[in-house]
């Protein structure tokens, strides 16, 4: 006897409907895999000043690095020492009695005047605090944005630039002759730089993608894919036992 046709369409159709209800819930927080990335650390960087206000006396053709040992001499060097040794009692025994306490009331204490700031702790720039930036490009952007510590940003990217050649050079490092963003990159100062910390990305097409195994490799879970194909086989061999069961029992 032939098999009436129409229960099994209408099932059929219940089955695609849930299956693309099914996919849209899955798929509806899914990352889009990118087909390229790029892989940077370098965070935002401060406005472009018009003017600066460290006053500089040098002829027009100094040396970058002649201008960095300006601009360490006079913005670093109160608080990171004259030879890069930071903030030490050595250092301050050097100055006039009545400023050799930097955290003293009215100077940079907690109980500061408005105009003054909380005084921090003022690290060498010498030797092992270096190592914690990757290269010279990582030292760069952290002087350009965060310092100086009462003005933060407030140097030129000349400025900035100067200063990180002549922590370089007071560091036993070439900086070269023009220290620029090429530059910088390429000298490496930790002994063992991080590597990026997000995944390649996934192309569709590739054995990277996870779609194309029945778990994902990540986390071990399954994959959307093979879920809706399961569930579709499952349903497919119900209804072919119920029509069976119907057949028979005509």
């Amino acid at each position: 006897m032939q098999i009436n046709r129409l229960p099994f369409l209408m099932i059929a159709f219940i089955i695609v409907a849930l299956m693309l209800g099914v996919t849209s819930r899955l798929f509806a927080n899914a990352p889009i895999p990118l087909l390229q990335t790029t892989a940077t650390s370098t965070p935002a960087m401060p406005p472009v000043l018009p003017d600066s206000w460290i006053i500089i006396d040098l002829p027009p053709d100094a040396s970058q690095l002649e201008y960095g040992t300006e601009v360490y001499r006079l913005v670093c060097k109160a608080c990171h020492g004259d030879k890069g040794q930071g903030l030490t009692d050595d250092w301050r025994a050097q100055w006039a009695p009545q400023d050799q306490n930097c955290w003293q009331s009215k100077c940079h204490a907690l109980n500061h005047p408005p105009d003054g700031f909380y005084m921090p702790v003022s690290p060498a720039v010498v030797g092992p605090p270096l190592q914690i930036f990757d290269t010279a490009l990582d030292l760069y952007n952290y002087i350009h944005i965060n310092m100086p510590w009462h003005d933060r940003g407030s140097m030129t990217e000349k400025e900035s630039w100067s200063v990180t050649a002549y922590i370089l050079k007071i560091n036993n490092i070439d900086p070269g002759l023009e220290l620029n963003a090429d530059t910088a990159a390429k000298i490496l100062l930790s002994a063992n730089p991080t590597q990026p910390a997000s995944p390649p990305p996934t192309v569709a097409g590739t054995e990277q993608d996870s779609t194309n195994n029945l778990h994902d490799k990540n986390d071990g879970s399954i994959s959307p894919f093979w879920m809706i194909a399961i569930i579709a086989t499952i349903m497919l061999i119900l209804i072919g036992v119920f029509l069976l069961n119907r057949q028979s029992a005509k």
